[in-house]
């Protein structure tokens, strides 16, 4: 703890000063003018609390001396053991800029818009439960000096040929980037720093313990050599694009060396030194027996990142009341023969089998944590290294498999009103089968999420309307049973894909659950 040099009490970092700020007398204090003597800028390392659960083992520190009965980590109502301790002193840190209350106004603008979220995450109560942690990252220094050789091609045509002439692009190479980040934290886990980024590493501050006075401190347990690869990487593709945009090489259509393999030779590209620094983030969580959801907020910008479950009653009170409006206007615009309503419902079901088996795919990657290279590195996790950007490109790949999916049902029901009825259903036959083909397989690495019968029910759902279809039977009654056999097995797939996601958004993450850091802030 730092003393208040007029009344004694506890001085603690107060944001919108950047002081550190007495609550009793008012007094303020520059952070940099109390550092204590086991603190002092030329040690390695700096005097700390470090709070332990007797249970689990979980550790997180701060220079406030505290105490808390709430685990962190595993949630369990222990009285948590304290000691004084030696951490690692971080070269910089990003003290925390945006206040509590920037911090919650963001928050609402984001829930403003989560229609099918649960009530219990708008409530003002529990807004007021954020915590300011700062969260342990390697910066990195990246280098590029070597002559370079870039091999380059210029194409022309000249009557009925076409000439490409090949070139050596030679140059001296000097390059230097500083603030490329990763977390350092193994509980902190990739996919939300990334979508946290980016932090203005320009505003980088020389380290003090007294900055974490109000605030805790989780503890850096990844080696910055996980990241160091994608760092480079990184380094090395802003300055192929960039070299491939300066007058001297423009013109050319540059190759060669544009894999990433191959990249950190031809540019020279290494990492000079790794820094130890401190971002501030704000933490909400939202915990519903053993799981938890998230709220981060990056505490010097201001950037929301959720990931917030779904109220399964709003979801399909909401569909229920859409569906109403589009049968209502559909039913305005033409009237569909039952047969053809039974087709277009077998073609649903095979739709959203599809996606059912995109979940389940999105669900053996998070739960095995293989795309989080530092759960890996802690050996927390089951899969193999995945790729970094992975959840960067998750959006695009969602995208990718939907656009399809939409036209190519668009021209299925043009096809089906305008007739070829047997080809349409050979066509959800065969998808069908493919369905049950790629989507079985993945529902059994599922292993710990509890995966619903979503692909034996669609697969039942299709044999039993081309039953229907094959007997042709007189009376329309066959053809609304198949259609509602379909569009039951419809909403057991929604509602499964809905309950599997709730699982993957509350999710166990202890270092969510953090209890500390100054309300006043």
């Amino acid at each position: 703890m730092y003393e208040c040099p007029g009344c004694g009490g506890n001085l603690k970092f107060d944001i919108p000063t950047q002081q550190l700020l007495c609550a009793y007398c008012g007094t303020k204090k520059n952070p940099y003018e109390v550092e204590k003597k086991t603190d002092a800028v030329e040690q390695d390392y700096f005097e700390t609390t470090v709070f332990t659960c007797p249970q689990c083992g979980g550790e997180l520190y701060s220079t406030d001396g505290e105490a808390t009965s709430f685990c962190t980590f595993c949630g369990a109502s222990n009285i948590l053991t304290e000691r004084i301790s030696k951490e690692k002193r971080p070269e910089y840190i990003i003290p925390f800029k945006q206040t509590k209350a920037d911090c919650k106004d963001a928050y609402a603008k984001k829930m403003r818009y989560a229609f099918f979220a649960p009530n219990e995450l708008k409530k003002a109560e529990y807004v007021e439960e954020f915590r300011g942690i700062y969260m342990p990252y390697w910066t990195y220094q990246i280098t590029q000096d070597k002559q370079i050789a870039l091999r380059g091609e210029k194409s022309h045509r000249s009557g009925d040929y076409v000439y490409t002439d090949h070139y050596w692009l030679r140059g001296d190479m000097k390059a230097y980037y500083l603030g490329y980040s990763s977390d350092a934290s193994a509980s902190f886990y990739d996919g939300i720093s990334e979508a946290l980024a980016p932090f203005d590493v320009k505003k980088l501050v020389n380290f003090t313990p007294s900055f974490l006075s109000g605030f805790y401190a989780d503890t850096a347990d990844v080696p910055s050599s996980v990241y160091a690869d994608d760092m480079k990487g990184l380094a090395n593709r802003s300055t192929f694009e960039i070299l491939k945009k300066r007058g001297e090489f423009a013109g050319y259509n540059v190759g060669g060396c544009n894999k990433e393999t191959g990249l950190n030779t031809s540019l020279g590209t290494t990492c000079r030194d790794v820094d130890r620094t401190l971002y501030p983030v704000w933490f909400l969580t939202y915990r519903n027996k053993d799981r938890v959801a998230y709220a981060t907020v990056n505490g010097q910008t201001g950037k929301v990142v959720a990931d917030l479950p779904v109220d399964l009653k709003k979801y399909f009170l909401g569909s229920v009341l859409l569906a109403a409006v589009i049968f209502c206007f559909l039913n305005l615009l033409f009237t569909i023969k039952p047969a053809v309503l039974m087709m277009l419902s077998a073609l649903l079901t095979v739709l959203t089998g599809f996606l059912y088996s995109s979940e389940l795919n999105e669900i053996v990657r998070k739960e095995n944590f293989s795309d989080d290279k530092g759960m890996q590195a802690a050996g927390k996790a089951s899969g193999a290294f995945g790729n970094r950007n992975a959840n960067k490109k998750k959006g695009k790949k969602v995208a990718q498999n939907l656009i399809p999916i939409i036209i190519f049902s668009w021209i299925i029901f043009a096809a089906v009103i305008s007739g070829g009825a047997d080809v349409l259903w050979l066509v959800i036959v065969i998808a069908a089968v493919l369905m049950a083909v790629r989507g079985i397989p993945r529902s059994k690495m599922v292993g710990g999420v509890r995966e619903g019968l979503g692909f034996v029910f669609s697969v039942v759902a299709v044999i039993v309307t081309l039953l229907i279809r094959i007997i042709n039977p007189v009376s329309d009654l066959y053809y609304y049973a198949g259609t509602l056999v379909s569009l039951l097995t419809v909403l057991y797939n929604l509602y499964d894909l809905i309950r599997n996601y709730n699982r993957l958004a509350m999710r166990r993450l202890p270092q969510f659950d953090k209890k500390g850091g100054d309300h006043h802030a």
